[in-house]
């Protein structure tokens, strides 16, 4: 279904008014300085098309990065009738022109995702020497990011080595998004140290501790995930391709809310399709915000400690029932909230705990083998090295990776 949708797009891009308009397509580049409003004077088309999006498809809008690939359909005579811009990783805005005037809608753009490694020596550190022999920028900071828990950076010497195993998604030849690394291992002092990703989504050390420490705790006391973060999903009430910022929690109506952390109360109102909402500005740049709500307890200006009522879950807004839309924000940009808040405690217990150890040994044998038999890295940038052998991404489809 989501193949055929993107066809047709592509196809009503390539061919929309070109009987009308003898077009040409013309591959660009985001300029730094540039903003999509800028973009529209540039066109002559009205700001008002802004109005025509909501909250969070207007978030987006602000996201597009500098130096950013996009296509343009242009008229001879300069009339800008299509443009395909990708925001984020998982979607694009899709501007047109019609006999009716300009529309505005975010639709998926296609990726494509494949397993890939790496294995380097290390001659300066880790992350600059990913970034300049990997050529992924991206994958050098999630390595840092992940094993600064548990490894002394400090301590890596010369000739250390490191290995990784993860998914990268890719468009136009480039890797974009956060690489999801499913293993990694360094080498140091002739130790080899571990971190291993878990189907819960969460990073664990070879003893099944989890690593990343966490200073939000929950919002409910009982948590029931209904919908994930993601950038891209299927809006069920507007019936149409959103992001969606947050992570939606099942609970019963009247079910108090708690704040996840000490903070300020910036926002307590309506807010649109959120319904009622709060919220709350933390320590570091980080913004969370709790939508849906039946009622309001705190109003804005009023400090609040970690675990503290601050509200009911309800289903005001656009809501298919009573549940908890929790959004987490740093510098304004959202993040996945799985990825700061605390919701279980550390550690692995009972079948869980069995089933990572047997995860464990497979990802284990994986990457030593990768490491004994010293296997070239995938380069970015470069085709003259295979992503996965044929024989390798097999056994990894195997896994189920």
């Amino acid at each position: 279904m989501i193949k055929s949708f993107i066809l047709r797009i592509l196809i009503l891009f390539f061919s929309f008014f070109t009987f009308a308009y003898p077009a040409k397509v013309k591959y660009s580049t985001w300029e730094k300085s540039l903003n999509f409003e800028k973009y529209l004077e540039q066109h002559d088309i009205s700001k008002n098309i802004l109005e025509t999006l909501d909250e969070e498809d207007a978030l987006l809008v602000s996201d597009i990065e500098k130096n950013q690939k996009f296509y343009e359909l242009i008229a001879s005579n300069g009339v800008l009738l299509q443009a395909l811009i990708p925001v984020g990783e998982e979607l694009q805005l899709h501007l047109r022109k019609t006999y009716e005037g300009y529309e505005l809608k975010v639709i998926p753009i296609s990726y494509q995702k494949n397993t890939y490694f790496t294995l380097l020596s290390v001659d300066k550190n880790p992350h600059d020497d990913i970034v300049f022999k990997v050529k992924n920028i991206r994958l050098a900071n999630e390595f840092t990011r992940l094993l600064k828990h548990s490894v002394n950076f400090r301590g890596i010497q010369k000739n250390d080595k490191l290995a990784i195993i993860y998914t990268q998604k890719m468009r136009l030849g480039q890797p974009i998004g956060i690489p999801n690394i499913k293993v990694a291992m360094i080498e140091s002092h002739k130790k080899k140290h571990y971190i291993f990703k878990y189907n819960d989504g969460k990073y664990y050390d070879e003893e099944g501790e989890e690593l990343i420490k966490k200073y939000m705790k929950k919002p409910l006391n009982h948590i029931r995930i209904t919908s994930s973060f993601t950038k891209r999903r299927f809006h069920p009430i507007l019936k149409r391709w959103k992001a969606h910022h947050g992570t939606d929690f099942g609970a019963k109506r009247g079910t108090p809310i708690l704040a996840v952390a000490d903070g300020e109360v910036i926002f307590s109102g309506r807010m649109g399709g959120y319904g009622n909402v709060i919220k709350i500005q933390h320590t570091d740049e980080y913004m969370t915000l709790y939508a849906h709500q039946s009622r309001l307890k705190v109003k804005k200006g009023t400090f609040v400690k970690q675990g503290e009522i601050i509200g009911y879950v309800g289903s005001t807004g656009r809501s298919t029932g009573p549940h908890l839309h929790f959004g987490l924000y740093k510098n304004n940009r959202p993040i996945d909230p799985m990825r700061l808040v605390k919701f279980s405690s550390n550690g692995l217990k009972g079948e869980d705990k069995e089933a990572f150890l047997n995860r464990k040994r497979k990802y284990t044998k994986i990457i030593n083998t990768i490491f004994d038999k010293k296997m070239p890295s995938y380069v970015w940038n470069t085709i003259d090295k295979l992503a996965v052998l044929p024989k390798m991404k097999k056994y990894y489809k195997s896994r189920g990776w």
